[in-house]
């Protein structure tokens, strides 16, 4: 009955607008699962939105008429796409905005013509480089909307082609399939991260979104400079063995560790607090009342410093006294996030600042349940906090990155000059040459 179909189109061809009930929710999170808070979540056809709240959940509803689009559209008024051309007809002199878009949402192109004289309007789109596209297509005329897919088979020049407009099961081929109409379009932007746009088939949908972070420059691996301590922490003295930065209950001196290293690799490097930073630090007791492991939280490689240069491609290679088949210039003097290594942090003077706490064994794993500063929430627990060697102290580089020296306690402090081993009778976190400074490490290189 009908000659071979060289182009489809969805439903919602025709627009009638009545009341409807809003009611789009979800949540929104980055690719560990942690939620994003503050995302934007738009409703783009109804121009309402919510940000997301600290769970990442969002929330759009509306259910009045003032939402809709207003009255009916005229039977004479409908929009069709024959043989790459669109067309339908005005009753009035009208505002008319026609989009063009991939299905993935990102826009092809957009036509905005003013007070276009009543009659019909043809719009081919063969003429603007679209022949042969699948699209979503969004037409408003006036304020009256209409959407749909446009799904091109075939050279649309062929010329020898029917549409079949306003049918939700159409043939191809002696094969009957289905596609969806498309009533909206959701919006997801967050800052630093990759917008995301899909397209809803009614207006009660529970849509999950998982952002991607926006590409940046490899930087997934630093020391935590005494600079950059001792202005978070407001004191020259820096944190000490304290890290719980403002976070509370079990946990919270290894969360509050985990937000300073992101704040930190954040100032270096505006955008790269998406990329989910770890500090490699061991606790005793979690949530649970388990010991955490540093050498668990940071992923399984490859890292890179600030300037980009690979400091272990494998979890194997980095667990060694100093990091394996990475850049050699940086693994006997580990740089800190401003990719300036730690021994010359202005870049020409030598300091005494090898010790960065750990609380772990040369495997990463929890060295004792008195070597973490009561899981880094104290400055006077008693015990000695275990600290590895963020460069070794002579020529045979095979002291531990990870551990190898007890401070002599955790009040906050330090000692950058040589004093051989600690001052007697002092338990600063900084003994013997330190300030109380860690490792950072982000799941995303």
């Amino acid at each position: 009955m009908y000659r071979k179909i060289m182009t489809l189109l969805v439903l919602n061809t025709i627009v009638t607008v009545s009341a409807q009930t809003i009611n789009i929710r979800g949540k929104v999170t980055i690719k560990d699962g942690k939620p994003l808070a503050g995302a934007v979540v738009s409703l783009l056809g109804r121009r309402l939105s919510d940000t997301t709240d600290v769970s990442g959940q969002y929330s759009i509803q509306d259910n009045s008429t003032k939402a809709q689009w207003g009255v009916n559209l005229p039977v004479s008024q409908k929009v069709t796409m024959y043989n790459g051309v669109l067309k339908f007809k005005l009753i009035t002199t009208s505002y008319i905005k026609i989009g063009f878009f991939d299905l993935k949402g990102k826009q092809l192109l957009n036509v905005i013509k003013q007070n276009v004289s009543a009659g019909e309007y043809r719009f081919d789109v063969k003429e603007h480089h679209l022949a042969g596209t699948a699209m979503i297509v969004s037409v408003l005329i006036g304020n009256i909307s209409s959407t749909f897919r446009f799904i091109p088979v075939g050279n649309l020049s062929a010329g020898n082609n029917t549409a079949m407009v306003g049918r939700e099961n159409m043939l191809q081929k002696g094969k009957l399939f289905k596609l969806n109409a498309v009533v909206d379009s959701l919006k997801v932007t967050a800052q630093n991260y990759v917008s995301y746009v899909t397209t809803l088939p009614s207006y009660t949908e529970e849509i999950n979104v998982t952002l991607d972070s926006i590409a940046l420059p490899k930087f997934s691996f630093f020391v935590t400079s005494q600079k950059a301590l001792q202005e978070l922490a407001k004191n020259v003295n820096g944190f000490g063995g304290d890290l719980r930065f403002g976070k509370t209950g079990t946990g919270a001196g290894l969360r509050g560790a985990d937000s300073i290293c992101e704040c930190i690799a954040e100032k270096s490097m505006p955008g790269s607090k998406v990329k989910v930073w770890r500090a490699f630090l061991s606790i005793s007791k979690d949530e649970n009342g388990n010991p955490v492991h540093a050498v668990d939280r940071i992923g399984n490689g490859p890292w890179y410093d600030r300037m980009g240069r690979l400091l272990a491609p494998t979890l194997s290679d980095l667990i060694k006294a100093r990091p394996a088949n990475g850049d050699p210039t940086i693994k006997n003097d580990l740089p800190n996030e401003d990719g300036v290594p730690n021994h010359y942090p202005n870049g020409t003077t030598a300091v005494d600042n090898h010790h960065m706490i750990t609380g772990s064994n040369t495997q990463g794993k929890l060295y004792s349940a008195t070597a973490t500063c009561d899981d880094w929430t104290s400055t006077t627990a008693s015990g000695k906090p275990r600290c590895g060697f963020s460069w070794p102290r002579d020529s045979r580089n095979t002291y531990s990155w990870i551990s190898g020296y007890d401070a002599n306690g955790c009040e906050a402090g330090y000692e950058t000059v040589n004093n051989g081993g600690g001052v007697r009778g002092t338990k600063i976190i900084g003994s013997g040459g330190g300030y109380g400074g860690f490792y950072c490490f982000a799941l995303n290189p």
